[in-house]
């Protein structure tokens, strides 16, 4: 949501968080402490442990904020139109293999991908030195990994801040490892 990182909303149902017991100690989470109990403090504080991240939280609203003057309908258009024209320009590369829907109603700004037999970590060095940034890895799905039956995967992402020129000089860079690789 262009917030800082390390700061987010969860969202839960009370039943579950108050039959829940606190997994980090200090700052308002405790109603009372004695020798042998503990009580906690009342929801959503029992949560709260030590000095609240005060900083980040009010970035995170600034950029709540932002999306919202923007529009969450504007945005969720831009990322299909973009990711639509991501998923049409890298879909005619020989060599790729895409993960995930291509009806961009179905999916994220998110492209998960291999190209030919290049390892994702060498293909993510390759174009970081055209000034693109891709992850690569098991992006915390290695279970899905194992099921595609792949090492790893490289993801390319799209927001808002993206542009079609961006996206192309991402592609170029594809075709340049395709060439640096003799695919």
């Amino acid at each position: 949501m262009l917030g800082p990182t390390g700061v987010g909303v969860l969202w839960a149902r009370k039943e579950l968080l108050e039959g829940m017991v606190p997994f980090n100690g200090g700052g308002d989470m405790i109603r009372e402490v004695h020798k042998y109990e503990t009580s906690w403090n009342d929801l959503p504080y029992k949560f709260e442990a030590g000095t609240p991240n005060i900083a980040d939280v009010i970035g995170f609203a600034a950029a709540i904020d932002y999306l919202e003057r923007i529009g969450m309908d504007k945005v969720r258009e831009h990322e299909m139109e973009i990711t639509k024209y991501a998923l049409d320009k890298i879909s005619q590369i020989k060599g790729i293999k895409l993960y995930g829907p291509m009806d961009v109603a179905k999916r994220g700004g998110v492209i998960s991908f291999n190209l030919g037999d290049i390892h994702p970590h060498d293909l993510a060095t390759i174009i970081d030195e055209d000034g693109v940034a891709i992850r690569s890895g098991h992006h915390c799905a290695q279970v899905l990994m194992e099921r595609l039956d792949v090492s790893a995967t490289s993801r390319a992402s799209f927001y808002i801040y993206n542009t079609k020129d961006e996206v192309d000089v991402f592609i170029k860079s594809l075709y340049r490892a395709k060439e640096l690789f003799r695919l």
